[in-house]
């Protein structure tokens, strides 16, 4: 039997480890979503989603027409059926470009420009307008286990804080531009949409720590289980990250221009919902690991 050449073991090699799956050089992520449902059309400009388990619906924020510098009381929040039928598309009007929306306690929290809104999730009554001072374009929403509710403002660079009925103004992040929250483990998780950084943040001491990077637009951010989490860039993109920080592109609708925003994951469902923004939908994914 003739000996192989040189070059001919280095391409059998890297057949090799091209055909071992989760090898060590292997691009394929730990996740892989395939779609389950998505909702019609009728949707304006959806930004955030997110599941509301006691009463089994989902809600969803519209800007509608992005009104910038001026106040236009065209957006609106809507409430979906779990399979994604819509029951109610204005179930909350009146609002401007309302953006990040976050559950705590029976109460809807609401990013809308310059202010936080709260809605009872009973009734769909707007409960207050907490009028947030300076804000320029206040973006996501979390709120931690004590109910402080957390809201990033992506134009100024800041990150508020609304408790006991207060609002103030909690972080300046200097040169990053704040857009995706999630409190997880005692700390924030930052989403920097110019950078496309996502960095811990230490609440006490308000210190950043770096963990992944190179997440164009990054938005929305979920945890997915006890090993990691699912980053959304706006353009389009869905990575998941390990706890380590290494990150893998799981989802690009970038080429059919449909955006990927302010995305949830239920874990009871198993599905991570997409609000895709200039397309008008909903789209929910389900999640093999």
């Amino acid at each position: 039997m003739r000996p192989l050449s040189f070059p001919s073991l280095i391409l059998l090699a890297a057949l090799c480890l091209q055909g071992c799956s989760g090898g060590l050089f292997s691009s394929k992520g730990p996740v892989t979503l395939s779609e389950a449902w998505a909702t019609d059309n009728t949707l304006r400009t959806p930004e955030s989603v997110v599941f509301d388990r006691e009463r089994n619906v989902l809600y969803v924020s519209n800007i509608n027409q992005t009104s910038k510098d001026r106040k236009d009381g065209d957006g609106f929040i809507s409430r979906l059926n779990p399979n994604g039928d819509v029951d109610q598309l204005y179930w909350v009007s009146g609002l401007n470009d309302p953006k990040g929306i976050a559950l705590h306690n029976n109460v809807l929290y609401v990013a809308d420009m310059d202010e936080i809104i709260a809605i009872a999730t009973q009734t769909g009554a707007i409960l207050a307008r907490h009028k947030t001072d300076k804000a320029q374009m206040l973006n996501d929403v979390t709120v931690d286990d004590a109910g402080n509710v957390y809201v990033s403002d992506s134009q100024r660079g800041a990150i508020y804080l609304f408790r006991n009925g207060r609002v103030s103004h909690w972080l300046d992040t200097k040169r990053e531009r704040p857009n995706g929250l999630l409190y997880d483990n005692n700390r924030l998780i930052v989403a920097s949409i110019n950078t496309g950084n996502v960095r811990f943040l230490d609440t006490e001491r308000k210190e950043f720590t770096d963990w992944t990077e190179k997440i164009p637009s990054a938005d929305g951010i979920v945890r997915v289980g006890a090993e990691g989490y699912l980053v959304s860039n706006w353009n389009g993109e869905i990575y998941y990250v390990n706890n380590a920080g290494k990150n893998w592109k799981v989802l690009d609708t970038k080429n059919k221009k449909v955006n990927a925003a302010d995305i949830f994951y239920s874990e009871e469902q198993g599905l991570l919902y997409v609000p895709t923004f200039f397309d008008n939908r909903v789209v929910a994914y389900r999640l093999n690991f």
